[in-house]
């Protein structure tokens, strides 16, 4: 993962990436830090570089002339999307944000708490970007992983359900966890794999359920008791890590 700095003071660079490292080895995510100390070194590197994760971007430069908020607009402008997470002193500007399309402010001193589900919510959002390449009925398919509903395993043949139709290849329960992020999936019976993002409601007394939005439909599923603490827990954390 490719972190951006841009802070003029080296005191509270040196402690936002103390912070984002205690992250990274904590989800264990390689990590790249690239340090920028001025407004025209981070346009600089926006012009030639495509590849960032985030940008933690300073408000205030001291004596310069442009503030974080004008740089955010400059790189905007770019065509960059890169996530902007501002950090600053004084968090009167924040409604600005939105204007930039900033995820949000970090406030100095760094709340580790705060950062990290800035950053978690980064990480949950490229992994449903992510793109599985399926064999089926003798063709290659790609399909979204954030358009997966729920999987379905029966008699060694998995069957996606997905916002666009089904999909149904030969396979097993352990190449569907094998395959989905466990992030952004969990386990509620033996033959079910489900989204955490498209939970309506959960059953919480015996027998157990679970119903899922598809589209406009809702779709109800069985949730066994040797998965239900599990599957509680899980979504108990989803749910935490996005509010």
């Amino acid at each position: 993962m490719k972190i951006v700095i841009c802070e003029d003071e080296q005191y509270w660079t040196e402690a936002l990436k103390m912070s984002i490292s205690k992250w990274a080895v904590k989800r264990k995510i390689n990590l790249q830090c690239i340090n920028l100390s001025s407004p025209q070194e981070l346009l600089n590197y926006f012009e030639n570089h495509i590849d960032a994760d985030v940008l933690f971007l300073d408000i205030s430069f001291g004596e310069e002339v442009i503030d974080g908020m004008s740089l955010a607009k400059r790189i905007r402008k770019m065509g960059n999307s890169v996530p902007i997470i501002f950090v600053t002193v004084n968090s009167f500007r924040a409604a600005d944000g939105y204007l930039v399309e900033a995820m949000g402010f970090l406030a100095k001193p760094i709340d580790d708490k705060r950062l990290f589900l800035f950053l978690d919510r980064i990480i949950k959002k490229d992994r449903n970007q992510k793109v599985i390449s399926i064999m089926s009925e003798g063709r290659m398919m790609n399909i979204y992983q954030s358009d997966i509903v729920y999987a379905e395993v029966m008699d060694h043949t998995i069957t996606y359900y997905t916002t666009q139709g089904k999909i149904s290849f030969r396979g097993t329960l352990g190449k569907v966890l094998e395959t989905l992020d466990e992030e952004c999936f969990v386990q509620i019976h033996r033959a079910y794999v489900i989204a955490l993002d498209k939970i309506e409601s959960i059953k919480t007394t015996n027998p157990y359920a679970v119903d899922l939005v598809k589209n406009n439909e809702i779709i109800n599923l069985p949730v066994s008791r040797k998965y239900i603490n599990n599957f509680l827990k899980v979504y108990s954390d989803d749910i935490w890590e996005r509010y």
